[in-house]
């Protein structure tokens, strides 16, 4: 379903994101500190669908950015008058922090992908433009380099985490980050990242992405560091609160944010690295 919806993009993509978006702001509430009651999910869920729905709309980088900051602005005020009208618990500066992070966190940086999707000019042939050419046989295949970014982007966060686990586990001696998260190690980090540069050549080479190979190696290599620090700041939410898993929404793998800490972080530095710096 999540490779489909990346291929097709619009109306699905979106879908699928603001769904996901949804379900990862009321996971991220349930990571709450200790002490804090429960916070709004359907506020948090609402303005993170909105970052979503803004990207759509966008149709440049300063476009995207501008209704960004204003749903930023409308969704911080809102939720602030929810919080002096409601919340009377105590640690009211942390769980005002949460309450206006989890959008944020989520929806924006997620709302990434959709602007990811539409970089770039077609990079195929179209052998069908009409329903009675499918009919006939002929399929509508338009290739698009955005669409090529995303996918590839989501691979290397794959890669990156079946690396580092398979050869943290295999070789792994170093602790990286005892207190966050005791199982990861050095040599699984090293892993990761190995695996991470493994899947933009080869990966790169498949989609015949149309910028330099060098430019797909920083790009490897970028999501197999920003990844994994991904991973350790949902680790590090998720020891906050005392949870082994953000949620059970999906059997044996834990919760949405569970899948997505990674993927996150990755898909707006992947945008921002194509939209400023190389040429897609």
């Amino acid at each position: 379903m999540v490779a489909a919806s990346i291929w097709f993009g619009a109306p699905w993509l979106t879908v699928l994101i603001a769904v996901v978006a949804v379900q990862g702001v009321r996971e991220f509430y349930r990571l709450r500190p200790k002490g804090i009651p429960p916070l709004p999910s359907v506020l948090g869920a609402i303005w993170a669908m909105a970052f979503v729905i803004g990207a759509q709309a966008s149709s440049s980088l300063g476009n995207f950015l501008v209704i960004s900051l204003i749903i930023l602005a409308v969704g911080t005020f809102v939720c602030l008058l929810w919080f002096i009208a409601y919340y009377t618990a105590g640690k009211s500066l942390t769980a005002s922090l949460y309450l206006l992070a989890g959008p944020v966190y989520i929806g924006f940086l997620l709302a990434h992908s959709l602007v990811l999707w539409e970089i770039g000019d077609p990079v195929g042939d179209s052998v069908g433009d009409s329903l009675g050419d499918s009919i006939s046989g002929a399929i509508v295949v338009s290739g698009h380099a955005g669409r090529d970014w995303l996918l590839l982007t989501i691979l290397i966060v794959f890669a990156t985490d079946t690396g580092a686990y398979l050869v943290g586990k295999a070789f792994g001696s170093r602790p990286l980050a005892p207190v966050i998260s005791p199982n990861k190690t050095w040599e699984g980090a090293i892993g990761g990242l190995f695996s991470a540069l493994v899947i933009a050549i080869v990966v790169g080479f498949l989609l015949d992405l149309t910028t330099p190979k060098w430019q797909q190696v920083v790009v490897g290599a970028t999501v197999g560091v920003i990844s994994q620090f991904g991973d350790l700041f949902e680790s590090k939410l998720k020891r906050m609160s005392n949870a082994k898993d953000a949620g059970s929404i999906i059997p044996g793998h834990g919760g949405v944010l569970d899948r997505l800490d990674s993927v996150v972080v990755s898909i707006p530095v992947v945008y921002y690295l194509l939209s400023t710096v190389f040429d897609p």
